[in-house]
């Protein structure tokens, strides 16, 4: 038989294609062979906590590990083979296309795992600590405060002038009696809002017995013997025990030093993310459509 009419031969064509789908049913039988197979290991486990908790931090983990329970680990290897199978399935369904919010996920795990393995051991030296606080003082800055008790008369109640010498006669029997700032509460009307105000900043003081009088406040000297007044607010008149009070200040290094490697940390964290994230980018060229940009 010659070549020519031996590849006409309907049975060898029979056999060729026999062969093909033997080989493609090989090749397709391995395929679904590896991806049916889980395997599940202490990496796995690892990796299913750390996801979970949103933290990279694995001698953190290897330790929490060892310590759990035969059932819990049990269970974390249910929850992690049903998690990779309904991935591997979502995957083979092609459910992660042209879908905005498994894009957005992934952007923010990729972010999640360049903080955590990038900030893991961040040592500071003192001269860096310091710098920060130079830097950004004005995030350290107290806040006044004070600290009072009052008296209060209600001129709704009780009528403007009347309200008004009655706080006139209490201010010199609180005085001359040394009526103490717990014993406020014994004398005058009920008040809106408390009456004792314990280190509270001048912008709650306003807006309970309004500018003029916060203002007002903050000048008296702090004094746990002295009743000043009346002060008139809204809601009427109002006898004050200074007992203390602190201006606006910038207080010193060592005071908020512990603060200040904190959030020099966390900068420093946040420099390093930055930095990884761009190293990833500078592995890829972007061309920008010319049209875009008028």
């Amino acid at each position: 038989m010659s070549l020519k009419s031996l590849l006409k031969d309907p049975l060898l064509h029979f056999l060729g294609l026999g062969l093909g789908l033997l080989v493609l049913f090989q090749i397709t039988g391995n395929q679904e062979s590896e991806n049916s197979t889980v395997i599940v290991d202490r990496e796995t486990l690892l990796t299913c906590l750390q996801y979970q908790s949103v933290a990279f931090d694995r001698e953190q983990f290897e330790l929490f590990l060892d310590d759990m329970t035969k059932r819990e680990i049990e269970d974390l290897i249910a929850e992690a083979v049903r998690e990779e199978i309904l991935h591997r399935e979502a995957l083979a369904l092609e459910l992660d296309r042209d879908d905005y919010i498994i894009r957005s996920r992934l952007v923010q795990k990729l972010r999640y795992l360049s903080e955590g393995f990038s900030n893991d051991e961040i040592v500071l030296s003192s001269e860096e600590i310091q710098s920060y606080f130079e830097n950004n003082r004005s995030n350290y800055d107290i806040d006044p405060f004070i600290t009072f008790t009052h008296v209060f008369f209600n001129a709704q109640r009780r009528g403007q002038e009347n309200a008004l010498n009655l706080a006139e006669e209490k201010l010199i029997e609180l005085n001359e009696s040394n009526v103490s700032f717990s014993e406020s509460s014994n004398h005058g009307d009920r008040f809106p809002y408390f009456v004792n105000y314990i280190e509270r900043p001048p912008q709650l003081i306003a807006s309970h017995f309004g500018g003029s009088v916060a203002d007002a406040l903050f000048q008296i000297a702090p004094n746990t013997s002295i009743w000043n007044g009346p002060f008139e607010s809204s809601f009427g008149f109002h006898l004050i025990m200074v007992t203390d009070q602190e201006p606006e200040r910038m207080p010193s290094f060592e005071e908020v030093i512990n603060r200040v490697e904190t959030d020099a940390r966390a900068a420093k964290a946040r420099e390093n993310t930055e930095l990884a994230i761009q190293e990833i980018m500078n592995k890829y060229d972007v061309v920008i459509d010319p049209n875009l940009i008028p």
